[in-house]
């Protein structure tokens, strides 16, 4: 029995072996990434954007700041001189994704994830470093988690020049964040920790939506649940939804991101007054 389990784990194991040969989606890493800067030095007291840039491989993905019912949100640790702050992620809009057949919330498509570096007003230093712990998972037939620490250093000048390629690559990102200037509001009509979530939209929204969907962005709804938007007589859209079993508790809004048509708006349903 011992010898016939022995036979069958070499079986699978040449097999898979000879698969992940004919198909790259099921070895990893399945990503470059790196740290980019859209200019060539730090000013003091001169705010600076620096970005994670992901260049995804035919077939994979990584995943939002909130997958959804799998997958891992990418991450930044960042290890910065005396006097400098770093702000969170700026996340570009996210994508539908599967994880075999698990939906999920990521990126298909390139992007970069931006962070606002502040420098003190002073700097002594001719040279600055910026150490970033960074950890992600990337999926597609297969996932394969990923560990780096990424550094970039930087001349310290009151006359910093552009990197076009970055800078290039940075204004990609700021076009891809979700829109907080627009005409649509959401009210929250039920109540904290119900089972089901109830979302009236209104304001710049017009029949027929298309195939509107609402990224939770903190986990209350999950990305397994299938989502219908029902027209009201006064021409508003209802989504009624179950809670996550995964939700935090006690929270008063539901934040997140509503694509509808081909604009992503940055929303936060809160009860009405």
């Amino acid at each position: 029995m011992v010898r016939a389990l022995s036979f069958i784990t070499c079986f699978l194991l040449i097999s898979f072996s000879v698969r992940a040969e004919k198909d790259p989606r099921l070895t990893g890493p399945g990503l470059e990434i790196g740290l980019i800067s859209g200019s060539t030095g730090v000013s003091p007291g001169k705010p600076l954007t620096l970005g994670l840039h992901i260049n995804h491989l035919p077939g994979f993905h990584t995943y939002w700041k909130n997958p959804g019912i799998v997958g891992m949100a990418t991450s930044l640790e960042w290890s910065l001189p005396e006097g400098f702050t770093a702000s969170e992620i700026r996340w570009p809009y996210p994508e539908n994704t599967f994880m075999a057949e698990y939906p999920c919330h990521g990126y298909e498509r390139d992007v970069t994830l931006m962070v606002t570096i502040t420098p003190p007003a002073q700097i002594t230093a001719k040279h600055v470093t910026f150490k970033a712990e960074s950890a992600w998972m990337c999926c597609a037939k297969g996932c394969f988690p990923g560990f780096e620490t990424l550094e970039l250093t930087l001349p310290v000048t009151t006359a910093p020049k552009p990197v076009p390629t970055a800078k290039a690559l940075l204004a990609k990102a700021i076009k891809e964040l979700p829109s907080k200037k627009h005409g649509v509001k959401a009210i929250l009509h039920s109540k904290t920790d119900a089972e089901t979530i109830t979302l009236n939209f209104r304001g710049d929204l017009k029949s027929p939506l298309g195939k509107p969907y609402f990224f939770s962005s903190d986990g209350q709804i999950s990305s397994d649940q299938k989502q219908k938007f029902v027209e009201e007589k006064d021409g508003t859209f209802t989504l009624k939804i179950a809670r996550s079993e995964f939700s935090p508790k006690g929270k008063a809004s539901v934040p997140g991101v509503l694509k509808v048509g081909d604009r992503y708006l940055e929303i936060e349903a809160s009860p009405a007054l």
